[in-house]
């Protein structure tokens, strides 16, 4: 068995949990939180500074410049969008820095079901349950939706209806009500990215999707908006430190569930 390819993705929606056998990226920075942990051994986050820190377990704020080293250890990764309730209830725990490291005694009553993550052996229903389970051992106090301004939710609407269409600048702005340099501004005001990387992260989405149903890279490249494979893959690098075929490759050893009803 390639050990590589050991563990579990499951993908709720903006909500993702990810269990694998060793994992090193490259240095990157994406919309999303993230959690990661591990039950055994310990792994370094390298900053940009070019320290690295010994975790048990750690917090990352959205947008935060890291890599990860963890080539021997069992990985539990979570993210998850940074307007949504799960990161409001534990993002008090960061203050102002960017990154909060844990103790593995926080979550050592997992352990078994993190590894049944590794193992393969979770439906979609249990994977949901331990992404909350982990999130609440981190201060997670509930799961309801954050509300939204207008704004907000009118401009998400467009960009849901449009993608993977290309999607102007001048039309959002036209959808609020605001001018267009004025619209660029409170959007990073937002979502704590520009419009440009926000609609990347949205277009990985809709290509994770395609590839995991057997889609090959140059049709979900093209389908999901990008101008060739080549774009693809060097995004989802940047955004995530390593190439896509690393987890929505077909494999029969790493398991990927797109789980629809949550």
């Amino acid at each position: 068995m390639d050990s590589e390819k050991l563990g579990s993705l499951f993908y709720f929606g903006e909500r993702i949990l990810l269990g694998c056998r060793g994992l090193v990226t490259e240095s990157h920075s994406h919309y999303a939180v993230s959690l990661l942990l591990t039950q055994r051994n310990t792994f370094q986050i390298l900053e940009r500074n070019g320290i690295p820190y010994e975790c048990d377990a750690i917090l990352i704020a959205p947008n935060h410049y890291h890599a990860l080293l963890a080539e021997n250890s069992d990985m539990i990764v979570l993210q998850f969008d940074p307007k949504s309730s799960d990161y409001k209830s534990i993002k008090n725990s960061l203050g102002k820095e960017r990154t909060r490291r844990f103790k593995r005694d926080l979550f050592l009553d997992l352990i078994p079901q993190l590894d049944q993550l590794l193992a393969g052996n979770m439906d979609c229903s249990q994977a949901n349950t331990l992404y909350y389970n982990i999130l609440n051992r981190f201060g997670m106090e509930n799961s309801q939706e954050l509300e939204q301004n207008e704004r907000m939710k009118s401009a998400l609407k467009l960009i849901e209806s449009r993608l993977p269409e290309p999607i102007g600048v001048s039309d959002l702005a036209l959808q609020i009500g605001i001018s267009e340099d004025r619209f660029m501004h409170w959007f990073k005001e937002q979502f704590g990215i520009p419009l440009r990387q926000y609609l990347l992260w949205k277009r990985l989405h809709i290509a994770a999707r395609l590839l995991q149903t057997g889609t090959n890279l140059t049709d979900a490249s093209h389908a999901a908006g990008f101008s060739d494979q080549s774009h693809l893959s060097k995004t989802f690098k940047k955004m995530f430190g390593v190439p896509p075929s690393r987890f929505l490759g077909r494999s029969e050893n790493f398991r990927v569930c797109f789980c629809t009803k949550f």
